[in-house]
């Protein structure tokens, strides 16, 4: 599981920093928070494959936050793509992409889901293809869960900003303990199919014999999954602090230095104390500082500071820094 900064830059993309999103690459799977101007070469610049299946949260329709979408999505079209996309976001999101379907020709010959999050309604709004105008489908939400398998959960809340503007979570659910392959080898168990059963806490049957994997000491205790929160663009607010709750990392927008405080505040902006603040109301274990302004391209090292002050254990986010998640 690994975080890739693929743009950390606040509204005006400078040389060393992209437009806003953040990759998260879990197992087969990619999730991208908020899709910024000519993402997809950073994509490339990452080693990500543009054909595995793909979730996009967008925070909110600011154009640094949203405008890199229908660029990614006409790429896709061209690769002959086959893994499906699916898209939340704020209401409108479909029209935002119908709109590029009927006046640029914007086409998935791909699976693709776009889900609109009705946080007025309660509910989610469903759009399967860009064709039709009509929802496939309509649910309402528990708990703010936008989404569930068998592996892990994303949740959605509503921060303030100076437009409707959502932060997410991915929540990992409990996983398999650690495989001990040797303790395998010695009950005679060959290195097969049946490993995988094994690792995944499964009793198998092999030469006439129930095996269970934890009471054999094959597998250890389950282990606590992990947890990313995504700010999106917000001033400091309890929403934030309970969904980032226990997070093991929160990427958190940093527009400002301390200083312009006040014009933080009065754009709806978060300063890196800001950003620290929050990190340590939360419980979080680590922070990674992004959607730097422009104005700090040559002392951006500054709202690092500031944050370690309160938070120690932060990062400020690069264009192409990768974070494994333990």
């Amino acid at each position: 599981m690994e975080l890739i900064i693929l743009g950390s830059s606040a509204a005006i993309p400078v040389r060393e920093r992209n437009l806003p999103s953040t990759a998260l690459k879990y197992k087969n799977e990619l999730l991208l928070f908020d899709c910024g101007e000519d993402i997809q070469r950073n994509l490339i610049e990452a080693g990500l494959k543009l054909n595995r299946p793909l979730k996009i949260l967008i925070s909110h329709f600011h154009g640094d936050h949203v405008i890199g979408l229908p660029g990614i999505l006409f790429r896709f079209g061209l690769i002959d793509r086959t893994a499906p996309v699916t898209i939340f976001g704020p209401r409108n999101l479909f029209l935002y992409l119908f709109m590029h379907r009927k006046i640029l020709g914007l086409k998935a010959n791909y699976p693709i889901s776009i889900v609109e999050i009705d946080n007025d309604k309660n509910k989610l709004i469903v759009f399967e293809n860009l064709d039709s105008e009509i929802p496939s489908e309509e649910k309402f939400l528990e708990d703010n869960v936008i989404f569930e398998n068998d592996k892990y959960t994303l949740k959605y809340t509503l921060v303030e900003h100076s437009v409707l503007t959502f932060a997410y979570s991915f929540i990992e659910k409990p996983r398999s303990g650690k495989f001990n392959p040797e303790k395998a080898k010695e009950l005679g168990i060959p290195e097969s199919s049946l490993w995988k059963k094994l690792q995944e806490a499964e009793i198998i049957e092999y030469e006439g014999k129930k095996i269970d994997p934890i009471k054999e000491h094959i597998v250890g205790p389950k282990r606590p999954g992990r947890k990313v929160t995504y700010s999106g663009d917000t001033i400091p607010c309890e929403n934030l602090i309970e969904l980032g709750r226990n997070s093991d990392i929160l990427i958190h927008e940093a527009t400002f230095a301390k200083e312009l405080s006040d014009i933080a505040l009065e754009k709806k902006h978060s300063t890196s104390v800001d950003a620290a603040t929050d990190a340590k109301k939360m419980g979080a274990t680590q922070l990674i500082l992004t959607h730097i302004s422009s104005r700090y391209q040559e002392d951006a090292i500054k709202l690092l500071e500031e944050a370690k002050e309160i938070f120690p254990n932060t990062l400020l986010a690069e264009d192409l820094m990768r974070v494994e998640l333990k």
